[in-house]
């Protein structure tokens, strides 16, 4: 029979010994301004529960209690901070994601009450079932592990911290090619952060083979950056859900090409392409369909002398539209349409206006 030498603790020790190698946090005071501030901004009420009249903490949600931070620090009542303290059983512990989305919430309530005393208790309800529903989904995308639904979540309520915090966890994990370029591009807006081969893979998968689709590949040729091509392929696609019967998908691909703005990218490009060129003709034909009128107007007054030597008729309509000039915009005019004729194409027999300006090849 062996005999073992045992030598018992000392009662504690265990204890006092991991006690002493933890890091203990070290607390520095709020500064009183500091404080201040914070409980304005939260006026002087818990930001989750939003009860009134109940004692309260400022709460570092971090748990750094050197971190005296204006974002970093929360008001809550006693009865809502015991929530963020919870550790193990079976409660729901109110962690640093969800007070971050209750204070950013509140305050921004606070804000707009103290804008207007007029409350309407309709729009406070919508909000606050609008809060719910995103911590409730928040918490299903955690427990679920799916760090690019929460990102999403995060970019819709525009909350853009916690957005970039799960697209970098998401990508660290490891997610499929498109789901990269989907969380840098389309939420992030920084294709210059996707690896290339990474953009050419995806690019390749919806070209060709059983993943192919005109639509999807729009998609992503717009969130690269290229809404010439974009365009093209979404009207292919647009064209063949209609030559296929399938009418609801060529108004929804047509609805989310102007939701996209694709036209104004499209009208932006072109508007460096004729400013490098020098055309001003079409410089301010682009300026006029973007309509950004204080711009059109800056333009054609800086190419005052330039319009006047040209003898075009049209630019100095233009001329006289930005200087206010009424009688010789009434000029241009009649002598625009004086000049103006209709003629027909003999050989197809369209059609068309043309300009006969005496003495000007206008």
């Amino acid at each position: 029979m062996r005999f073992i030498d045992f030598q018992p603790t000392p009662l504690g020790c265990n204890y006092a010994n991991r006690m002493a190698t933890r890091k203990k946090k070290v607390r520095i005071p709020i500064p009183q301004p500091l404080a201040a501030l914070v409980l304005f901004a939260s006026d002087r009420s818990c930001c989750v529960c939003q009860s009134k009249g109940k004692p309260i903490q400022i709460h570092h949600m971090d748990d750094d209690p050197s971190n005296n931070e204006f974002h970093n620090l929360a008001v809550l009542c006693l009865d809502c901070h015991d929530l963020t303290q919870i550790t193990g059983g079976f409660g729901r512990k109110l962690d640093q994601e969800q007070v971050k989305l209750y204070r950013d919430h509140w305050i921004s309530l606070v804000a707009d009450s103290r804008k207007s005393r007029e409350v309407n208790i309709g729009d406070s309800q919508d909000a606050q079932l609008q809060l719910e529903l995103v911590t409730s989904l928040a918490e299903i995308d955690l427990e679920k592990g799916d760090l690019v639904a929460l990102a999403s979540l995060y970019d819709e309520i525009g909350n853009i911290e916690l957005r970039d915090k799960y697209i970098e966890k998401a990508i660290a994990d490891g997610v499929p090619d498109d789901t990269h370029c989907y969380l840098r591009a389309s939420l992030q807006g920084r294709p210059d952060l996707i690896p290339a081969e990474v953009a050419s893979k995806v690019r390749e998968t919806l070209t060709v083979g059983p993943s192919a689709s005109k639509t999807q590949l729009a998609r992503h040729l717009l969130d690269m950056g290229d809404p010439t091509h974009a365009l093209k392929c979404y009207l292919e696609g647009i064209l063949e859900s209609l030559e296929s019967g399938n009418e609801f998908s060529a108004g929804f691909y047509l609805n989310e090409v102007f939701e996209k703005d694709i036209v104004q990218a499209l009208f932006l490009r072109s508007l460096g392409k004729f400013r490098e060129e020098g055309d001003l003709w079409w410089e301010i034909r682009t300026l006029e369909e973007l309509h950004w009128q204080d711009e059109l107007k800056i333009t054609i007054q800086a190419n005052r002398k330039k319009i006047e030597e040209s003898g075009n008729p049209f630019l100095r309509k233009y001329l006289a539209q930005a200087d206010d000039d009424k009688g010789g915009y009434l000029q241009t005019r009649k002598e625009i349409e004086r000049a103006e004729v209709r003629m027909t194409d003999p050989e197809t027999g369209v059609s068309y206006i043309g300009y006969d300006f005496p003495d000007n090849d206008q």
